[in-house]
């Protein structure tokens, strides 16, 4: 008897730290503008737990974050002579943790209340109102723009964005996806001699070569041993997004050409440019950040890609003027990449993705006159947004103040919003489409 009780402990144990810490990670989040995805890194350079649990805590965190404006519609009307706003950081977000653990993971309310002990002592009344709660019923009155909002757990301005641009399923199903795990993508690094045995290396994995972008592998199973391999650590094995890849793909760098990667920090596009190049020709990787230049170009040495210059510069105020090809992989609201960073969602407003516009903006402005007499010169602008504001809008406002023409797109992916005029020799991929990222790509050459 004595032995289930201790084996009962144990399990309850490795339970309940990943939530502790959790629960930690979530305070942290409401008191910073950082994203939960820094904080959980932080957390865990820190930290002496075991990989497993402290992939368990990412996992319920960022979770939290995803469903946040729903969990918090349901609490604050469980409440009935307080308001769920009005308590202190760490009693909101045990709460919001319990919620989820409930509704979400579907957790047995006697666990919860050994897991949150703070519920039964203070809320049991508003927590058990929190369970029976009927979120269908409850906003059936509401406009269909709020109802998605809270059903699918997004900002109301985006799911207005998405509702004026993408049919009623597209949008429901695109939410949908922003809220499941990412598909992770691996390729093999081609700077090493032996890279196209290494994937055959990794145990405990199962891959899927990708059928449209067939240098990379669709992870089926096994990310977690693939991070923790020494193939991984030592840059022999690179995680990257299919979407990511595309963009590359379609700069098309060739040997003996120059290329300058403008907005290049953290390097992965600029490692990938340097496969491509096969050891001829010239990489100038340039980006605002001196901490952000430097990382990067440690990276790259680790990388096997030590044939990349880097340089510290602004590329509103175009330094390299005489490359063949540039890739402009610009500063975004990254809401493609809400899988990842769920936190972006709700740290988006209008201010944010107006200077993130002026930044874009000013990038393609300063080094369209600087290559103006260059005619010729290819150049790739990329984002990994779902929004038009930093895509189809960019490149019809570009199109109307320079020379350029459009170049014929990939042939994959789809077409970009069609109420734009570039919409269709331009691209997007999407997560429920394409299992990638949401990313814009637009291919474009300077004219007279």
């Amino acid at each position: 008897m004595n032995r289930v009780v201790v084996s009962d402990i144990v399990v309850m144990s490795k339970a309940y730290a990943p939530r502790a810490d959790a629960v930690k990670a979530l305070i942290r989040f409401e008191e910073s503008s950082t994203s939960m995805k820094a904080i959980l890194r932080e957390m865990q350079t820190t930290s002496p737990d075991l990989y497993v649990t402290q992939a368990r805590t990412q996992t319920l965190a960022l979770s939290v974050v995803r469903y946040r404006n729903t969990i918090d519609f349901i609490l604050s009307r469980s409440f009935r002579t307080k308001k769920f706003h009005d308590l202190n950081k760490r009693d909101r977000n045990i709460l919001r943790m319990a919620l989820f653990d409930f509704k979400w993971l579907q957790t047995d309310l006697h666990d919860i209340l050994i897991f949150y002990p703070e519920i039964e002592s203070y809320y049991m009344n508003e927590f058990s109102n929190a369970v029976k709660f009927n979120l269908d019923e409850s906003i059936k009155e509401l406009q269909e723009i709020n109802q998605l909002s809270l059903k699918y757990s997004h900002p109301t301005f985006l799911v207005r964005t998405l509702l004026d641009n993408l049919n009623h399923i597209d949008t429901i199903q695109l939410m949908h996806a922003n809220n499941q795990n990412r598909i992770y993508y691996i390729r093999p690094n081609r700077l090493y001699d032996d890279s196209e045995s290494v994937l055959d290396s990794l145990e405990n994995v199962k891959l899927q070569r990708d059928p449209e972008l067939p240098e990379v592998s669709r992870v089926l199973h096994g990310i977690d041993a693939i991070v923790t391999s020494k193939l991984f650590k030592d840059g022999r094995v690179l995680v990257q997004d299919k979407a990511s890849v595309m963009a590359v793909n379609a700069l098309n760098p060739q040997p003996g050409e120059k290329i300058w990667d403008a907005c290049a920090a953290p390097g992965m596009k600029t490692q990938l440019i340097a496969e491509r190049m096969e050891g001829h020709g010239e990489i100038i990787a340039t980006d605002v950040y001196e901490e952000r230049v430097k990382m990067a170009s440690e990276r790259s040495q680790h990388l096997n890609a030590a044939q990349i210059e880097w340089i510290k510069a602004d590329a509103t105020k175009p330094v390299i003027q005489d490359a063949d090809k540039i890739l402009i992989d610009a500063p975004c609201s990254s809401t493609g990449i809400l899988q990842t960073y769920p936190s972006f969602k709700w740290r988006l407003n209008k201010d944010t993705l107006f200077a993130l516009m002026t930044v874009q903006n000013k990038i393609l402005d300063a080094i369209l006159t600087a290559y103006a007499e260059k005619p010729g010169t290819e150049i790739v602008f990329s984002t990994c947004s779902i929004l038009p504001h930093e895509g189809e809008s960019q490149i019809d406002s570009t199109m109307q103040r320079h020379n350029i023409e459009l170049l014929q797109p990939l042939a994959y992916g789809s077409s970009g919003y069609s109420k734009f005029n570039c919409s269709r020799m331009v691209q997007r991929l999407f997560p429920h489409k394409h299992h990638t990222s949401g990313f814009f790509v637009a291919r474009f050459r300077v004219t007279r």
